[in-house]
């Protein structure tokens, strides 16, 4: 919260909601003021009236419901408002031509070029790299225009590089920055789901096209990174080679494309997982309000048992989720709820995710000398 003045002590929330709701009872804290009223129309409808009257005042107002009488709903006025700073068009631009950069180089050491030595040889990694970074970028851009759509407080999306060899992948994604709450729980579900399903729109065919172009064959002997099954990905390999694979020591040599949209459908299955503000987390909240932080700690507790007893990237993807909060913060407006068709798309997502769900992403597997070629 920016411009931050102190309280007004002839501030009175009494006018502020005049003609818009009927207050019941109003207490002063610490820190805000604490009025519990009676809309006289519908709460959502009375919020947005009474939130551009808050800040002409220089108030910040938040609603939330009251279980102690019937109808009436509590509203929090703080004193300051938020401030919207411009895009940061450059810092988004030279993140993400530096993993344009990390990509390629990954993208290219999976097709075996050493770039170390042959520089120019990075090039040949366009294809993993374009195909991963039009995945991401779509899921990015949905998140932006959704959310630019409602006006909500979305910052450029931030890409994330991390080159080889602290990668496979060669990037960590990208980030959206929520500078402020959002508007309420229908516009947290829009935007939060918005990104994983504009980037499966991408994912799902670039992975089946790079499947078309994928060869079938023995798995090599030398050591290799195996990467693995979800239940959407074994039945695309199922319908592209008529086959469940890997099946007796044949398995599918990926295309650069094919690794890149796995990947791609890796990192939505992680964004759909119901913690803090990641994209399930949003719609978790969206659905459960602040009862979903149990939910969210029952899914950590659930990715540490995969860690600890199918793969341990499952506990490196834990400790993220535990370290990034997996409490969601309130919307504004925390009393609207969400209409059956949000629901229905919740659902969706759910299924999505069990979809998607890869309990061992990635082994090493040793050759028959126990080296990795």
């Amino acid at each position: 919260m920016t411009n931050e003045p102190l309280f007004d002590e002839r501030f009175n929330p009494l006018q502020l909601c005049m003609g818009l709701c009927t207050i019941q009872h109003m207490s002063r804290e610490k820190e805000y003021h604490l009025v519990t009223v009676v809309p006289l129309r519908d709460a959502s409808s009375m919020f947005s009236a009474l939130q551009k009257r808050a800040r002409v005042e220089g108030y910040t107002v938040w609603m939330r419901a009251t279980p102690e009488q019937t109808g009436a709903v509590e509203l929090l006025f703080s004193p300051g408002v938020p401030t919207r700073t411009p895009s940061r068009w450059i810092l988004a631009t030279l993140l993400f031509l530096a993993t344009v950069i990390s990509t390629l180089a990954c993208g290219a050491l999976y097709r075996g070029i050493d770039i170390f030595t042959n520089p120019w040889g990075i090039l040949q990694g366009w294809q993993f790299a374009g195909a991963l970074l039009l995945i991401l970028g779509i899921h990015e851009l949905g998140h932006y225009l959704v959310g630019r759509w409602y006006g909500a407080p979305v910052s450029l999306p931030y890409f994330i590089p991390l080159p080889p060899p602290l990668s496979f992948t060669g990037t960590l994604g990208a980030v959206i920055v929520q500078r402020e709450p959002m508007q309420n729980r229908k516009v947290l579900i829009d935007v939060g789901l918005a990104g994983p399903f504009a980037g499966l729109v991408v994912a799902v065919p670039l992975l089946l096209y790079g499947l078309s172009i994928s060869t079938v064959g023995q798995m090599p002997t030398t050591g290799y990174l195996q990467e693995g099954n979800s239940a959407f990905y074994l039945l695309a390999k199922l319908v592209m080679f008529g086959q469940v694979l890997p099946n007796n020591g044949v398995d599918v040599q990926l295309s650069d494309i094919a690794f890149a949209a796995w990947i791609g459908l890796l990192v939505t299955m992680f964004n759909l997982l119901p913690i803090g503000q990641l994209d399930g987390g949003h719609a978790a909240y969206a659905i459960l309000g602040p009862s979903a932080v149990y939910l969210a700690y029952a899914t950590i507790a659930f990715c540490f048992m995969l860690g600890v007893f199918v793969d341990n990237t499952w506990l490196i993807w834990g400790v993220i989720a535990l370290m990034a909060n997996p409490r969601h913060p309130a919307p504004y407006d925390d009393v609207t709820p969400v209409d059956w068709r949000r629901m229905i798309l919740a659902l969706l997502a759910a299924i999505v995710l069990l979809f998607l769900l890869t309990p061992s992403p990635l082994q090493v597997v040793p050759g028959v000398d126990g080296t990795i070629g």
